[in-house]
This record gives structure tokens, C-alpha cells and sequence, in this order.
């Protein structure tokens, strides 16, 4: 075995940090955020993308998407709801019971 000198506690913790990427959830793709910006932002004609003002909006949405672990359920949210505000306030709830689970 590679770890035979490494104590006990320490193999756990590598066993550890190897299982947990695992167990993380899937982060939305491109296509996913893409979809939430316009949703989000209430655009149903991609040829306002054309607007300057517009695209930086969608972008920089887009970009918090795919750098903020938004779940799966707040993207299936949005295309369920007329807004996206109650999706994002019940992300957020998610968000602090997994971040702080003896809290709740």
C-alpha cells in the first residue's frame, strides 16, 4: 500500500478528500446558465443579446453562474417560476443548511 507509513487519521483524511468531489453537486453547464440569465433577466428573444447594455447583463450573470455553486434545483426553478427571486431566496436557505447544518 502507497500510504503504509501515513498514520491512520491522516489516510482517513486523504480517503476523505478523495470521496468528497464525488459527493458534490453538479454544477449547471454553459448552456444551463445561459438559459438562467435569460430567464432571470426576463429576456425571450436572443436578439436583444445584440444590445450592448443587454449581453453584459446576460454575461455577467452567465459568469456568477458558472463561479457560484448554484444547484441544479435553483436552474430547474427559474425555468418553472415567472421570476427568479423566490428561487434565489430558497437557493440561499439551501445554501445555509448545508453550509451550517446544526444551526436548523
Amino acid at each position: 500500500m502507497i500510504f503504509h507509513n501515513v498514520h491512520p487519521a491522516a489516510r482517513l483524511g486523504l480517503l476523505w478528500l478523495l470521496l468528497v468531489p464525488a459527493c458534490e453537486r453538479k454544477a449547471p453547464s454553459p448552456e444551463e446558465c445561459l438559459d438562467f440569465a435569460m430567464r432571470g433577466l426576463r429576456i425571450n428573444d436572443e436578439r436583444l443579446l445584440a444590445v450592448p447594455a443587454v449581453k453584459d447583463k446576460v454575461d455577467e450573470v452567465v459568469i456568477k453562474c458558472l463561479t457560484t455553486p448554484y444547484d441544479k434545483e435553483l436552474i430547474g426553478c427559474v425555468k418553472l417560476r415567472p421570476t427568479a427571486h423566490s428561487c434565489l431566496l430558497e437557493f440561499d436557505e439551501r445554501e445555509r443548511r448545508r453550509n451550517h447544518p446544526l444551526e436548523h
